[in-house]
């Protein structure tokens, strides 16, 4: 799906109570260098710790919805920087892990490391587990994960990268376990232009994401996910004023939940022999 435009009160609401995207009213109060101070940082919340695009507005909430969390679940966050959502998630009970390699992700990383993560949980009273490189040096055991999730970061990593990224999130996500993700859709990119990168990244086909996953597609419309036929550039154009645009740049959000299949081996992907190219066609 493309969020809207219109999306539920429930998801403002949310944004109030959790101070989503960018941290409570206070933040604009109180100077920056007093933030990680233990009163302050309760008074700016979670979400003060890292520049957000205001398409978050609309991925937090959906997210938080879509992970369908339950106490103890353990949930893995893929580039998850100093996000709040980590820290909500922990907040809720979850046994949240964060994959992030911080600025070592070819220059397209945001600054995170241990101590930052465990200053913060100090103030917010969680306990998120920061595995401060990639994912595939991170040790992480197979089918230990109930939940994985990532928030518009798959399209600023490059192709063989990803890759990699789904390969051991098929590994490490329990049989019936969710991938929750968003994917920034730019008008400024094929198929709406003819440029195939900008200073963010580029379009990634979802199909290619998809097929190249091993896991199966549980929510999500085709027709708004890029790469699939029944996905029209004409028609998302005709109809751009009903979707929410990020403020900071020309983009949609493409959201998006995938399942390992249950009761069985997850399958194995058929397309890992097609070209990367392919991941923008």
């Amino acid at each position: 799906m493309l969020a809207s435009r219109d999306f539920p009160a429930s998801y403002r609401q949310w944004n109030r109570g959790n101070g989503s995207p960018a941290g409570f009213r206070w933040r604009g109060l109180i100077p920056p260098r007093h933030w990680t101070k233990p009163v302050a940082a309760k008074m700016v919340g979670c979400f003060a710790f890292q520049r957000n695009n205001g398409s978050r507005t609309f991925e937090y909430p959906w997210a938080f919805e879509a992970l369908d969390i339950f106490p103890g679940a353990k949930v893995l966050e893929i580039g998850g920087g100093l996000s709040g959502l980590q820290f909500v998630l922990s907040r809720c009970g979850c046994e949240v892990t964060n994959v992030d390699p911080g600025m070592a992700a070819h220059g397209v990383g945001w600054p995170v490391d241990q101590e930052s993560v465990n200053l913060l949980n100090r103030r917010f009273g969680t306990s998120v587990c920061l595995k401060n490189c990639f994912i595939e040096d991170a040790g992480l055991a197979n089918e230990s994960f109930d939940r994985v999730f990532s928030i518009s970061a798959i399209e600023h990593i490059p192709p063989d990268d990803v890759l990699t990224i789904l390969e051991h999130v098929r590994r490490v996500l329990k049989p019936g376990g969710l991938f929750v993700l968003t994917v920034d859709l730019f008008l400024d990119l094929k198929p709406f232009t003819r440029l195939e990168t900008n200073k963010f990244g580029r379009n990634i086909s979802i199909r290619w994401l998809i097929e190249n996953s091993g896991l199966e597609l549980a929510a999500g419309r085709p027709e708004e996910l890029y790469g699939f036929d029944a996905f029209s550039p004409g028609d998302i154009l005709e109809r751009l004023p009903q979707f929410f645009i990020g403020s900071d740049w020309p983009t949609l959000t493409q959201a998006l939940v995938l399942r390992k299949w249950e009761g069985r081996a997850a399958r194995k992907p058929d397309h890992l022999e097609l070209a990367v190219s392919k991941c923008t066609t």
